[in-house]
């Protein structure tokens, strides 16, 4: 399988983004759409216009797995407008969120997944270090949790599971942009790598 991988700026693959995640939605969380009131079949909302986000092409051109980065936000961010925890712990200038971990159920099979998050991985990494971010939040259910450590993507929880609006069970949790790094020397040698040029 060939996948592209890239940042999307252009408005219309930004499109193609908003109806895959409502596609995605749609699959595991009907609820969220349904009181939602989107008008379309694209997902979007308030935190998109402080996002950054990355797609997954497959060979016919669709998108088969996105994030975002969310930074820099000045209405704050998803995980800690909407669940509870110490807030003050972190340095609002060092801080970000990932979220919107999609991958097309077509593509999760363990091979493909890890290919996948493995360039996700990639692209937060390198983005976080060029912004100087130093930790992530991450609203993650407890499976997911499970599976983006297995990946190496440690994310660590910041308070007890709890009911987040429509979307369930989640943990607060908080990703250490160092421990990425510790944890995969390969993006250390990437990020060493792009500094050079």
């Amino acid at each position: 399988m060939n996948f592209t991988f890239s940042e999307v700026i252009d408005k219309n693959l930004l499109q193609k983004i908003f109806e895959f995640r409502y596609k995605i939605f749609l699959e595991i969380y009907p609820e969220y759409l349904s009181t939602s009131g989107f008008t379309n079949t694209q997902e979007f909302d308030k935190y998109d216009e402080y996002s950054e986000n990355l797609a997954i092409f497959d060979e016919d051109g669709n998108v088969c797995a996105s994030v975002r980065l969310i930074h820099s936000s000045p209405i704050g961010y998803p995980t800690e407008n909407s669940m509870t925890f110490n807030k003050n712990n972190f340095q609002r200038d060092k801080l970000a969120e990932v979220s919107r971990i999609f991958i097309d159920k077509k593509y999760r099979s363990i091979k493909l997944t890890k290919i996948i998050l493995d360039n996700l991985k990639k692209f937060m990494y390198v983005r976080m270090m060029q912004l100087n971010i130093e930790y992530s939040y991450g609203s993650l259910e407890k499976n997911f949790l499970r599976l983006l450590k297995i990946h190496k993507m440690c994310y660590h929880t910041l308070e007890e599971e709890q009911i987040c609006g429509c979307f369930g069970s989640r943990y607060p949790c908080i990703l250490y942009t160092k421990q990425v790094g510790d944890d995969n020397p390969e993006l250390i040698k990437l990020w060493e790598k792009k500094c050079e040029i």
